[in-house]
């Protein structure tokens, strides 16, 4: 039996998710009919969790419903509004750049926590039904081999590239993308770079993460053309 029983169990689990992570800034909820499916609810009852999320979430007619994005800090830096706006083809040079550095420092401090969290992202992306739940356990395999690189910063690089990927043009973009034979070939591409991690090899880490996000960006620029 479900343990959430009415809309505001749902709705503070949601709350949940969001104040951890697990549903970024821009990340594009389930459809209402899967949301009812998991939690066990009526889909008016989802609908009344939703209203209740009115502050924490934005529902956009034929499109869908999103985490709102909050509003970085009076003078802070303005490189995690600038990253939202930013087309496809600049964050994925950026993400060329820095993430293949960051699977090779994963490999070799990655705690054996860390190579489990990695591995459960990994299975949970390979068994993911559908394109939104896909994109929630990608970004978090790609977000858990961050944490094992130990570093504060690439964390927080890597959860400002999951909020800018959730981003309604960006959500649409991967949709048209992502083919049966390109998910394939991106599970393919995980299980190696995981299996490569799980042996601490800092050298094959690094060279599977950059053909992997070469693939994901010429897939993209594909529809672009």
């Amino acid at each position: 039996m479900s343990e959430f029983k009415t809309a505001e169990d749902m709705a503070g689990d949601i709350a949940r998710k969001i104040e951890k992570g697990e549903w970024p800034d821009g990340f594009r909820l389930p459809p209402e009919r899967e949301l009812a499916a998991s939690y066990g609810l009526a889909r008016n009852t989802v609908r009344r969790a939703l209203d209740q999320l009115d502050d924490r979430v934005i529902r956009l007619v034929g499109r869908g419903t999103y985490v709102r994005g909050r509003s970085a800090a009076p003078g802070g830096p303005p490189f995690l509004g600038r990253l939202k706006e930013a087309s496809p083809a600049d964050v994925m040079e950026v993400r060329l750049i820095i993430e293949p550095h960051a699977a090779s420092l994963a490999a070799i401090r990655a705690s054996a926590e860390d190579l489990a969290a990695i591995e459960e992202a990994l299975r949970k992306s390979l068994a993911a039904k559908g394109t939104a739940e896909f994109e929630h356990w990608d970004a978090a395999l790609h977000l858990a081999i961050f944490r094992a690189a130990k570093n504060a910063l690439l964390v927080d690089y890597c959860e400002a590239i999951n909020a800018a990927r959730n981003q309604p043009h960006w959500y649409r973009l991967k949709q048209r993308s992502l083919t049966e034979e390109r998910r394939r070939r991106y599970d393919s591409d995980h299980t190696a770079i995981v299996a490569a991690l799980v042996q601490r090899d800092a050298e094959a880490a690094p060279r599977l993460q950059h053909a992997h996000l070469a693939r994901v960006r010429d897939n993209l620029m594909s529809l672009q053309d």
